[in-house]
């Protein structure tokens, strides 16, 4: 019980040990009880299921998690599965890679070459990381056969229009394995 449910209670009732002796209890097993509902709640939606409702969602969605494959790439697969369905057109294409990403996509269509492309906007234009892999591999599954589907990479524009100096740009990407796995964010349209 809560303290102000408590202060509703006569002063003889209130003051009793008895009360505070039953009360704090059942205050202790109502907080159990709300946290374990909350808990349950998260496992009914695949993008913030634990353990046991993942594994359902696995099951139901017939995939078979990846050996050490972490909660959040789990969570990902299923809801790339989960997206996967419908007709494959650029608008599946984008609610797919927004749910995978976070970020608003725009698909570009190539038609003379066979291609289609990606480019990530926000509300900030900047470097970002996107599991890539899961995202090539999510829309390999709806794509038709003969598209080869392209994720635009950074390009000496995107550099420029970030306006980082060199020493910037070192301390942003320590690596060249950090620059291949960045992607630009370019500002939303209006």
């Amino acid at each position: 019980m809560t303290r102000d449910i408590l202060e509703r209670l006569p002063r003889r009732l209130r003051d009793s040990p008895y009360t505070a002796g039953v009360s704090d209890p059942m205050a202790d097993l109502s907080q159990e009880l709300l946290e374990g509902a909350r808990r349950l709640y998260l496992e009914f939606y695949a993008h913030t299921a634990n353990e046991a409702g993942l594994t359902e969602w696995e099951r139901l969605t017939g995939r078979t998690p990846a050996p050490g494959a972490t909660l959040e790439e789990r969570r990902q697969a299923v809801v790339a599965q989960l997206c996967a369905g419908g007709t494959a057109n650029v608008a599946l294409i984008e609610s797919m890679a927004k749910a995978l990403t976070g970020y608003d996509v725009k698909v570009t269509e190539n038609f003379s070459q066979y291609t289609f492309s990606l480019r990530f906007y926000g509300d900030q234009a900047g470097f970002i990381r996107v599991d890539a892999r899961l995202l090539r591999d999510s829309v390999e599954l709806v794509k038709p056969a003969h598209l080869q589907f392209i994720i635009n990479p950074i390009t000496w524009g995107d550099l420029e229009a970030a306006g980082l100096t060199w020493a910037q740009m070192e301390e942003h990407f320590p690596t060249w394995a950090d620059f291949e796995l960045s992607f630009y964010c370019h500002p939303k349209m209006t």
